[in-house]
């Protein structure tokens, strides 16, 4: 945060209004050409209703806050730009760098606020001001001599509507309360020194682990930063520190949590303006409303006891005597700001006990480390002592020089030995402190001064300092040493294991683009609207983002939905599209099963107005044509149905309209579970009659081949005279024959069992799934149905679009095709082609060159990353990374213009012309990189 802080159309921070507000950073204001207000809408009176004040003052610092808040206000309001509205900026600008600050009664009206009716009547001349100390109290006129016209009577409205005392109140103790909780982190971890506390509680397993809670994950974070290395803690393991001491990160953690979010509501409110001049024909006071500003100080002021608590406990522990807690007497206002004061008081008087006592406990280890050097020397030992130091050197200075030398040495590495083992002990006997808390002990000791100012968020301020110190310690060890490890749900792909994974992207893309599929492409995130209500009860399983700017936004969970979206709002009429992309579930992952939170999607839909069933058969050739592109995967069938069908039964059986979306949902474990667990689940958790749910079973158990099935059907007239059913029966049968002419009738199961359990399918639904020995436990590969009155949900007209596509796991294929080659051995495919390798001396440059050669020919090629390499090695790195060819340079093949070509598989060897090295490679079968013909 700098020291001036210039106000515009952006966003103002909590940090900016705080460091204005309390720490005196100047402000400038971006400049605004002037609108003058229409003549009629200038002159037209506004009655505004009396505001009610309280006998209580602002404080200065509020106060200021207010200035800051107003003149943002008129920044951000598009219709307060008339020159007499930009001279109160300006005005206001002035007053706050010269620090003369308005005297504002503290208002409790709602609809127009008294604050800043005063404060126009300062900028108007009357009034009062503080005087540089805070305290005296001058007549503004006395001070100031020139002053901006007065605004308009309907800007003087538009300026004072709402509560802008409350906004600068809620915003000065949240932003207060913001910058104390890394100070109250630190003044927590001198405590644990002075009392040796233990560190365990604050380790990663008790918190990242057990209770991700991401407050309590930061205080315990910050904890372990600052008192990492320190040999002042863990003193005593015998025994349970105190709960005021071990569990400091459950008292600032929520409080962090609380006041992060009602800093967040905050902002938005400081930014929020209303459009347009004010209007007495408007409902109310349009869409401000003071309980928002009510609730973020009430969160605020729990915070802040939290905090004050925790504090209050520490320091009992510290004093050896029971302290009073700090008491909230919520008197008016500005009591949660008073709080605020308060327990920033308690955690200055535990920063003084806590230093204290550190330092004693220095002093103290000094006079210990006097003591043990023993009695100091009497003046006669001394003489004796010299004496013989004299007598020895004179005795050596006779000696013979080699002599002497030798008896010198042995001298100096005795002494050298005595001083190592010296300073080994004194580091022993050393009491040394935490990396941050040693930091911060110099910091108080720099300054002078153990006042905690947590308003200061500027680049020299303890807050700054600490943000920096966290982040630095963090980064080297989080204060406890931990291996790296990815997130639940997620993976990493290995060079081989993404080679394999190309080429299944690769041959999924192929089937896609000869159905004349076209690829597009959408956004990772949607707006939550967009996805909510789509997918039944897997709708908890959608990330969802956190809210940066009034945008709630959700990554995509599937590729179906957002495609709906595209086509409503880009209608491109009739469209093959297929999308190959990641999306996200918060899933329990199975990874043997391959269920992951990240994973990739397949997805080719075919969207606009078709014959009858075409469509839908042909997604389900596309389908079965990808699988076969696996023969790896084994044997496979398509699970097949229509969701009319199923409502069907659903009515048929007598299943109430409430229980239709869960009673679907268990139907659609029957795959997995045998008909009497789905019945008891039915019955016992669904809350399904017993008779219905055997009424059910009638119906679900009916597998078979498709026109055997589908004749049964009709004959025993199971639908009656439902007419869905008939007319998706009728469909049925349509789809059978365009299946038997494409030749895949043969994969397809009618099986009544199946129950997509997305909400918007409307037609066919079918599932590919695993019929081979090796299928295990991975259930559906590939799943798809009818949607056509998706995309009519994200248009304005509600104009509805057909719609048919089927989706393929691509982990499930990409996990047995990678299972297929580790059990056949089959290895990677070497990244290069071709080595380029030399047999003289300084040709790495001569080497670059036949390799630019090759890559412009789309032939992989690389070196040996070594300027002057044996050749021996470079030909044992060819064989062990698997590359076919070495092209060998030396000074007679430069000399030449030749080089040699060797073909490791058959061993042959060729010297051929350099201009010739591209065909011969060729010829000999080197394969060239996989390029895009357009």
């Amino acid at each position: 945060m700098a020291n001036k802080v210039t106000l515009s159309t952006k966003k103002l921070s909590l940090e900016e209004l705080s460091s204005i507000a309390f720490c005196g950073a100047k402000v400038a204001i971006e400049p605004f050409a002037p609108i003058e207000l229409p003549a009629a809408i200038a002159a037209k009176a506004v009655p505004l209703p009396t505001p009610v004040t309280a006998a209580t003052s602002l404080p200065k610092g509020i106060a200021r806050a207010l200035l800051v808040a107003r003149i943002n206000y008129i920044l951000k309001h598009s219709e307060l730009r008339s020159s007499a509205a930009l001279a109160i900026a300006e005005f206001l600008v002035n007053l706050l760098n010269d620090d003369l600050v308005p005297v504002l009664p503290l208002s409790s009206s709602e609809a127009v606020d008294a604050a800043a009716l005063v404060l126009l009547d300062v900028c108007a001349g009357r009034g009062s001001v503080f005087g540089p100390d805070g305290k005296a109290i001058m007549a503004i006129a006395d001070v100031v001599k020139t002053f901006p016209a007065a605004l308009a009577p309907i800007e003087v409205a538009t300026f004072a509507q709402g509560n802008a005392t409350l906004e600068a109140i809620v915003a000065a103790t949240v932003a207060g309360a913001k910058g104390l909780l890394p100070i109250a982190d630190a003044v927590a971890a001198l405590t644990c020194e002075v009392r040796q506390a233990q560190t365990a509680p604050f380790n990663v397993e008790f918190h990242d682990s057990a209770r991700p809670h991401r407050g309590i994950i930061t205080s315990a974070t910050h904890l372990r930063a600052m008192l990492d290395g320190s040999k002042a803690t863990n003193a005593h393991t015998d025994s349970q520190d105190p709960d005021a001491i071990r569990c400091i990160p459950q008292y600032h953690g929520p409080a962090r949590d609380t006041i992060a979010q009602a800093a967040k509501a905050i902002e938005v409110e400081l930014n929020a303006v209303e459009n347009g001049l004010y209007s007495t024909t408007r409902d109310g006071i349009g869409a401000f409303h003071p309980e928002l500003l009510k609730t973020s100080l009430s969160m605020v002021q729990v915070a802040l006891q939290s905090l004050a608590q925790g504090a209050t406990d520490r320091l009992s522990l510290l004093m050896h005597t029971a302290l009073a807690p700090v008491v909230f007497n919520e008197r008016s206002q500005l009591s949660t700001f008073e709080l605020l004061q308060a327990t920033i008081g308690v955690l200055e008087h535990e920063l003084q006990v806590s230093l204290q006592g550190l330092a004693d406990a220095d002093a103290a280890l000094a006079k210990q480390a006097e003591k043990a050097k023993g009695p100091t020397m009497s003046a006669a030992a001394m003489q004796a002592l010299a004496e013989a130091e004299a007598k020895e050197d004179a005795k050596l200075a006779a000696m013979p020089e080699a002599q002497r030398n030798k008896i010198l040495e042995k001298r100096r590495l005795k002494a050298e030995k005595a001083k190592e083992k010296q300073s080994k002990k004194a580091a022993k006997d050393e009491l040394r402190y935490g990396a941050g808390t040693t930091e911060l002990r110099a910091h108080f000791a720099a300054v002078g001064s153990t006042a905690l100012v947590p308003f200061d968020f500027r680049p020299a301020s303890l807050h700054s300092l600490l943000e920096e110190l966290f982040a630095r310690l963090g980064a080297k060890s989080g204060g406890q040493r931990r291996e790296p490890k990815i997130a639940k749900g997620a993976q990493d792909f290995k060079p081989h294991q993404m080679q394999l994974r190309e080429e299944i992207f690769h041959k999924i893309r192929a089937v896609f683009k000869r159905h004349a599929g076209v690829e597009i492409e959408t956004p990772v995130f949607e707006l939550k609207e967009t996805l909510t209500g789509k997918y039944g009860e897997d709708s908890k399983l959608i990330y969802d983002l956190a809210d940066q700017g009034g945008e709630l936004l959700a990554l995509r969970y599937d590729l179906t939905v957002p495609f709906a979206r595209y086509m409503a709002l880009h209608s491109p009429g009739n469209i093959k599209r297929y999308a190959i992309a990641r999306v996200y579930r918060r899933d329990n992952p199975q990874m043997a099963r391959g269920r992951f939170r990240e994973f990739y999607q397949c997805d080719f839909d075919i969207a606009g107005t078709y014959p009858l069933m075409l469509a839908d058969a042909e997604v389900i050739s596309i389908g079965i044509e990808v699988l076969k592109e696996f023969p790896e995967l084994g044997s496979f069938k398509i699970k097949l149905s229509h969701r009319k069908l199923l409502d069907a039964i659903l009515d048929l059986c007598g299943v109430p309209a409430d229980k239709i979306r869960t009673t679907c949902s268990a139907i659609d474990k029957l795959d997995k579970e045998t008909w009497e667990t789905v019945r008891a689940e039915m019955v016992d958790e669904k809350d399904v009659a017993p008779e219905v749910a055997d009424r059910i079973q009638a119906f679900v158990t009916q597998v078979g081949s498709p026109r055997e099935l589908h004749a049964k059907l009709l004959a025993e007239k199971r639908f009656g005279t439902n007419a869905p059913a008939a007319e998706a029966m009728k469909e049925l049968a349509l789809l059978f024959n365009y299946l038997d002419a494409m030749g895949v009738l043969d994969y397809v199961s009618f099986d009544l069992s199946l129950a997509r359990g997305l909400d918007y399918y409307t037609g066919l639904i079918y599932e590919f799934v695993l019929t081979g020995s090796n299928a295990g436990q991975v259930g559906s590969i590939a799943a798809g149905g009818r949607y056509d009155n998706l995309v009519g949900m994200f248009s304005a007209t509600n104009a509805q679009i057909p719609c048919v596509g089927v989706s393929m796991g691509i982990e499930r294929i990409f996990g047995m095709l990678q299972k297929h080659a580790e059990d056949t051995k089959t290895a990677a495919k070497a990244a290069a082609q071709v080595l380029v390798a030399q047999t003289s001396k300084d040709l790495l440059i001569a080497r670059l060159a036949v390799c630019k050669e090759l890559w412009q020919n789309n032939i992989a090629a690389e070196i040996l990353p070594s300027e002057n390499p044996k050749f021996v090695k470079q030909l044992q790195y060819a064989l062990d990374a698997g590359i076919p060819y070495v092209v060998v340079i030396g000074e007679d093949e430069i000399a030449a213009g030749n080089v040699n070509v060797k073909v490791l598989a058959t061993k042959e060897e060729f010297t051929v012309p350099r201009s010739e090295l591209v065909a011969t490679l060729a010829a000999h079968g080197c394969k060239r990189t996989n390029v895009v013909q357009w």
